[in-house]
Order: C-alpha cells, then sequence, then structure tokens
C-alpha cells in the first residue's frame, strides 16, 4: 500500500562504479530520513543496505538492496546497486524496473569504465537521471573536468545544480546554484541539519556564471523557459526548478550535484532533488508488452484504477524460503484476490505481501501501482516473469542478461552431497540469471558459470556458508563460444511409428557467420530466417522451430560451447499429419542443424575485456610492458593527475589474477576495472594449444 499517493513516490536506484560512493551515499539517505538513529560506515562494516556478511567482509555492494523511506512529503523507494562489473545483472533487473536514477561519480576518478557501462544501461531504459559529483574532499578532486567527461565521454546536456565552496581540505559546503545560497552542513548531525548563508564575496561571480548557464542548458531544451530568456525577461526561481523537471523527466538534461559524502556534505539537496526533478510512476510511459493470446502488443497506463500487472525483478534464495521482489505496474492487487500468471497459464494468490526495507521487511495488505514489494516464492515464477489481471492477461518482455565468461568445474564428494549441490545450483541460478551449468558430457563434471572471477567466489562462499554445501571447486577458466567462419547445410530426416501414427520429417537449412561489427553487437546472438515451407508453418509451429533451433546453438557446436553470431536460414520444413507435428519438427531441425555445423568450418571465439589500468607515472612503462605479453591492444593513455590511465583491450585468458600483478608493478599504488567488450577469434596458435581450454 502506497504511503503517499502516486504523484509523490519516487522509484529511483544508485548506480557508479565501483567505490564511487553509492552505499555512503544511501545511507546518509537513511538517516536524513529518520529511517536510521546511526549513520553506517562501509568501512565499519556497519551498514543498513550491504547487510550480507559476505558483502561487509569485503566493503562493496554484490546484491541489489531496496528499501522504502519518506522525504518532503514524498515516498521514496530506492535500490542501491552494486558498482562491480561481476554483478551487473544486478544493475540491469534494477533499472529495468525504476522511474529515475541518482549516478554517482568520483570527483578524482572521474567517468571509470563502470560509470560509462552503468550510463549506458540506464539510456537504454530512457531512464531520466540526475548526477552527483563525490568526494570532492580528497586531493586531487577537480569537479569542472567530471563535468566535462560527462558530457564529453557520456554525451549528456548537463550543468550544476550545487557547486562546492572551496574544494579537498577547504571544502566547507555547496552553493544552490538556483538561490545562490550557501549551504554549511552540521557536522554534529552529520550533516542532517543546514545553515543558508548569502554566497561569500569571492564566490559569487563563479555562482552567478553557474545560474546563467544553468539557464542557456535548460532553456535550450524547454521552449517557454527559451521564449522566457531570449525575451530577456528575469528567471525565477520556481521556473527554473520547473523547467529542470521537464527537461530531466524528458531525458533531455541532466542536472549536477556535489559533494562529500563521508564528510556529510552536499547529501540533502539530492534527496531534495530526487523529489523535484525526478519522475513518478505517471510522469513514465506506459509499460508496454504482448497479449500472450494474439502475440499483439499490449500496454498498461501507470494508474491505480489499470488492470494489475507486475514484473518480477528479482528472486532472493533463502536457506528457509525464497522471497521474489516485483515492481507493479498497473492496477491494485490484494492479498485475498487471484492474479494469472501468463508464462505458465496458471491463476495465482499471492497471499503475503510485504514492504521491503534492507534486511527486514514489513507486511502489507496490498501491492499498488508504482510499488516496489517483495512476496514469498511461487514455483513456477522466475527473475523476469509477470503477474497480471486474469481478466487483463499482459505479458511483459523479459530482462535480457549478459552472457557468461567464466566458468569452474565443481565436484561433490558422494551421490548425497551431489543431490544437494544440485538443488542449491538450482535456487542460485533463479536468483541470478548469470549464474548458470550444465554437466560437462565427457567428464561428468558439474561445471558453473559466471561474470567473473570474484562473482564465482561470492556464490561459491555463499554455497559453503549459507546452504552448507561441501564440495571442491576447481580453477577459474574461460568460457569460450564458438561461431560459423564458412557456410554449411544440413539436412535432417525423422521417420518414426509413434502409437498407431508413422510420424515422418523433414527439414533443410543452412548457416552461415554474422560480421564481428559494433553495429551487431546488441543483436540477439542467433538470426533465425524461415523460408520456402518452413514460412508456410502455423504461427505457432514458426515460434517452435525458432525457439529450437536458438536452444541447439545455446547447447553448445560441434566443439562444445554455445554457438553466437550466427544466421539460420530455414530452407525447407515438411510435416506428416501427427497428434503432435512439434515432435518431428524439433527432431528433423535438431538434426539438420547438427549436420549444418559439422558440414561448416567453425571459429573459436574468445571473450576480451576493455581494461583501465590507473598506475603513477613513473610505472606506466613496466604496466604497457606486461600488457604487451597478455595479448593485448592499446587503445590509449590519458593523464588523470596524479596518475596515468592506459586503456586497452585484453582477452580474458590473461588476465587471471591480474590484480596481484598490477600491485606489484605499481608498488601498491595502481588499480584497474574491466568489463566485457566483445568476442574475438582466438588466434590459431593459442587454439593449437590444448592445455588453454582444459
Amino acid at each position: 500500500m502506497l504511503l503517499k499517493p502516486l504523484a509523490r513516490v519516487r522509484n529511483i536506484g544508485v548506480i557508479a562504479h565501483i567505490d564511487a560512493g553509492k552505499t555512503t551515499t544511501t545511507e546518509r539517505f537513511l538517516y536524513y530520513a529518520g529511517l536510521t538513529h546511526r549513520v553506517g560506515e562501509v568501512d565499519a562494516g556497519n551498514t543498513v543496505m550491504d547487510f550480507r556478511p559476505d558483502e561487509r567482509e569485503r566493503g562493496i555492494t554484490i546484491s541489489a538492496a531496496a528499501t522504502t523511506f519518506l522525504w518532503n512529503d514524498h515516498q521514496v523507494n530506492l535500490i542501491d546497486t552494486p558498482g562491480h562489473i561481476d554483478f551487473t545483472a544486478e544493475v540491469e533487473r534494477s533499472l529495468r524496473v525504476l522511474d529515475g536514477a541518482v549516478v554517482i561519480f568520483s570527483a578524482v576518478e572521474g567517468v571509470e569504465p563502470q560509470s560509462e557501462t552503468v550510463w549506458h544501461q540506464a539510456d537504454r531504459y530512457h531512464l531520466p537521471r540526475l548526477a552527483f559529483v563525490n568526494k570532492l574532499d580528497r586531493v586531487g578532486a577537480d569537479h569542472e573536468r567530471v563535468l566535462g567527461e560527462i558530457r564529453t565521454r557520456l554525451g549528456a546536456r548537463a550543468a550544476w545544480v550545487t557547486l562546492p565552496h572551496g574544494l579537498e581540505d577547504r571544502l566547507d559546503g555547496v552553493i544552490d546554484v538556483i538561490e545562490q545560497r550557501w549551504l554549511v552542513f552540521d557536522p554534529d548531525t552529520h550533516g542532517r541539519e543546514l545553515e543558508s548563508y548569502d554566497v561569500p564575496e569571492a564566490a559569487r561571480p563563479e555562482a552567478r556564471l553557474a545560474r546563467e548557464r544553468l539557464v542557456e542548458q535548460v532553456a535550450d531544451v524547454v521552449e517557454w523557459l527559451g521564449d522566457q530568456y531570449l525575451a530577456g525577461q528575469p528567471v525565477a526561481s520556481a521556473d527554473i526548478r520547473r523547467a529542470i523537471r521537464e527537461a530531466t523527466v524528458a531525458g533531455r538534461f541532466v542536472p549536477v550535484l556535489c559533494g562529500a559524502a563521508l564528510r556529510d556534505l552536499g547529501i540533502r539537496p539530492i534527496l531534495d532533488a530526487v523529489c523535484d526533478f525526478l519522475p513518478a510512476p505517471p510522469d513514465r510511459p506506459p509499460a508496454v508488452g504482448v497479449d500472450p493470446s494474439t502475440g499483439e502488443p499490449a500496454s498498461r497506463e501507470p494508474r491505480l484504477d489499470a488492470p494489475f500487472s507486475a514484473l518480477v525483478f528479482k528472486v532472493v534464495a533463502h536457506p528457509s524460503a525464497d522471497i521474489c521482489w516485483l515492481r507493479v505496474y498497473s492496477g491494485v492487487l490484494g492479498t485475498e484476490e487471484r492474479c494469472y500468471h501468463p508464462r505458465s497459464a496458471t491463476r495465482l494468490r499471492l497471499r503475503r505481501m510485504l514492504r521491503i526495507r534492507a534486511d527486514r521487511t514489513e507486511p502489507v495488505e496490498r501491492a499498488e501501482c508504482g510499488d516496489i514489494v517483495a512476496v514469498p516464492a511461487v514455483k513456477d515464477i522466475v527473475t523476469g516473469d509477470t503477474v497480471c489481471d486474469p481478466g487483463s492477461i499482459v505479458s511483459y518482455e523479459p530482462i535480457q542478461f549478459p552472457e557468461t565468461v567464466v566458468s569452474v568445474a565443481v565436484e561433490a564428494q558422494t551421490s548425497a552431497e551431489r543431490e544437494r549441490l544440485l538443488a542449491v545450483v538450482g535456487r542460485l541460478t533463479r536468483e541470478d540469471p548469470t549464474f548458470t551449468y550444465h554437466t560437462d558430457p565427457e567428464t561428468a563434471q558439474l561445471i558453473l558459470s559466471g561474470m567473473g572471477e570474484l562473482h564465482l567466489e561470492i556464490l561459491r562462499n555463499r554455497m559453503q556458508r549459507e546452504f552448507n554445501v561441501s564440495a571442491r571447486f576447481g580453477r577459474p577458466r574461460v568460457s569460450y563460444r564458438e561461431t560459423v567462419a564458412a557456410p554449411g547445410e544440413g539436412v535432417g530426416e525423422f521417420d518414426r511409428r509413434i502409437g498407431e501414427v508413422q510420424v515422418t520429417g523433414h527439414a533443410r537449412l543452412e548457416v552461415r557467420g554474422r560480421p564481428r561489427e559494433p553495429a551487431t553487437r546488441g543483436m540477439a546472438p542467433v538470426e533465425v530466417e524461415l523460408a520456402g515451407t518452413a514460412a508456410t508453418l502455423p504461427p505457432q509451429l514458426q515460434r517452435i522451430a525458432r525457439d529450437a533451433l536458438v536452444d541447439v546453438c545455446s547447447a553448445g557446436g560441434p566443439n562444445g560451447y554455445a554457438v553466437i553470431d550466427v544466421r539460420i536460414r530455414v530452407l525447407e520444413a515438411k510435416l506428416s499429419d501427427a497428434p503432435d507435428r512439434s515432435v518431428p519438427l524439433l527432431a528433423s531441425l535438431t538434426m539438420a542443424l547438427r549436420k549444418a555445423f559439422s558440414a561448416a568450418r567453425m571459429l573459436l571465439l574468445e571473450p576480451v575485456m576493455r581494461l583501465e589500468v590507473r598506475a603513477p607515472e613513473e610505472s606506466v612503462g613496466t604496466v604497457i610492458k606486461d600488457l604487451g605479453t597478455r595479448r593485448s591492444e592499446i587503445h590509449e593513455t590519458a593523464a588523470s593527475p596524479p596518475f596515468t590511465l592506459v586503456r586497452a583491450y585484453v582477452p580474458l585468458a590473461e588476465l587471471f589474477g591480474y590484480s596481484t600483478q598490477v600491485r606489484s608493478l605499481t608498488q601498491g599504488r595502481g588499480s584497474f576495472s574491466m568489463e566485457p567488450y566483445d568476442y574475438q577469434p582466438v588466434p590459431e596458435q593459442v587454439a593449437a594449444n590444448e592445455d588453454a581450454f582444459a
């Protein structure tokens, strides 16, 4: 049940590169809103949002955490997301259901690789956002450089809404650019209380110029403010705020605030900006899905009186009982009312609904449009599923997650332990769609796959700590892929007697590779075209055919790795009459595709990472020399005083244990970050080394 009217609800996420200060900032939000009575600190291991033992031990966010609080008569539903690339799925699923975001940047490091990744994730969902430049109290802080990077590297129209007063150890508050006031935050209340003064004389020219530039930037994208500005009329503060909100909600402008979260400076204005500038659910476009019975588009307006619909965006595995997180897009559902699950075509009753408050929950009587709630997990529901009104069925597009890049073998000691291991792995893969598993057909080993070494290490620790799984884990290894280098054709024939009926099926298809170009990287890994007699199949059988071919590619090609960047053209598909015509269709297509792969020339692909190393100037040559031994392609070097940035593309296989090497090469002063960039062919001399794929 909403605590405030729908127009006063804000569903926001906090996103950033690792160590930019997301959780530190979020902890201040909770303290200022009265949700906590002390300020949680990451280094002290007592944060509210990072409540899992592994998060507190490592000082990083691993799993997205949600909570709800009130601010300025608004209800803020907030999700704090991880910053490490290994946990990008948590960011992806959160952004899918939010209405706005606060993006945090370090004033020293600026726009970092994961900053770009989360920014472009938000772009895909057309998510309005505001930016916060943090850590202005640190040596080397440069807020203007960061604003320039936001504009150039991220392509955002952005301007200051608050400015720092002083920098580094002289930082003593922020300037409200709109009101032209100097805000000083009380250290005794951790910044909860503030005093407002006239802008000091020395800072007035910069403050006035910032206000003029803010009005110019917004006037360029808000017509009525532009008319007022060009007419030379004075622009009132209320008009500026209204125009900023209009431009931000439309995605045409990004308000930028600044401060130092650890010193409690500049955080309250962020909460004010969330309420003033970010959208409420009714400000967002209708949620669009399909009607499963017809395949036609269907939408739901974000209104309380619309038919109920919600998306399951997260499943949380607990040793006792799993729970599902839902974002309600329309309507209302009470605990005594039934809803519909389109994927399994079943009716459900969600008898218990919970409001999430980090590691705690509290019961609510109903879920309403704009709500983010939790419910006890239902057996057939997984991440990305829709639940809706039985009388008005809609199915929303599932959440798309990146492919895994690292694998590890795991073995149980006994058959009983193996059964327990499989049960726990099944629950964890239900929670985390970027964690997958399969059994190696040659060794019978269980192979776990994830987004990186840290991802798999965290999952292993959870199995042992939370679920008491006893098993031996191997060393991480790269998850390779295959593609088609030269085309091939295959024919599949199915002829079998089923009951009293002789069932036959015939399929002929060809496979071709798809060029590895930037324009194709966001496309589905497998393209299927139905031509000839295949194009005359009923729509339901056509869908079955497409899904079956994609599944065969996912199961692996001749070398046992998933096949990507391939075009499959089904030239013929002929079926005899049968009680279930999908049986001969699936069998003949599978055989034809396997034969086509055998006839084609296959190419092995490896994941390549976009790497950024931050090193002292005197260590740059050593870092570049080391990267030269790792089959890297140096992209650029750039000054970021007091460090130099080295950006390169490096095969993931060459980066295992790289964190230790960077510390050694830079006398402990360097750091690095990386993110998946692409899959590229494995060089022949490397592919010839069988040990590389053991």
